[in-house]
């Protein structure tokens, strides 16, 4: 994860970049649906991955096991 720091600005940053996932919330897409509409923030799929986790895990977003769909948290 990438933090702010004096050789990271904000913007670069995982934390910054974890608001375009939370700016158009759509309850019921699926990870690969979330990837392809936010992939232009993040340099590659390991940097979105970490931002799901740290959303998942503050319970921000939850993920339907038997679909596969994102539900947010309200």
């Amino acid at each position: 994860m990438l933090v702010p720091t004096k050789f990271t600005t904000l913007e670069e940053s995982t934390i910054f970049k974890m608001r375009t996932i939370l700016e158009n919330k759509r309850n019921g897409e699926t990870i690969p649906d979330l990837l392809a509409r936010t992939s232009g923030d993040f340099q590659d799929a390991s940097e979105f991955l970490c931002a799901v986790d740290i959303l998942y895990v503050l319970g921000a977003l939850d993920v339907e096991p038997s679909t596969g769909a994102i539900e947010y948290a309200a």
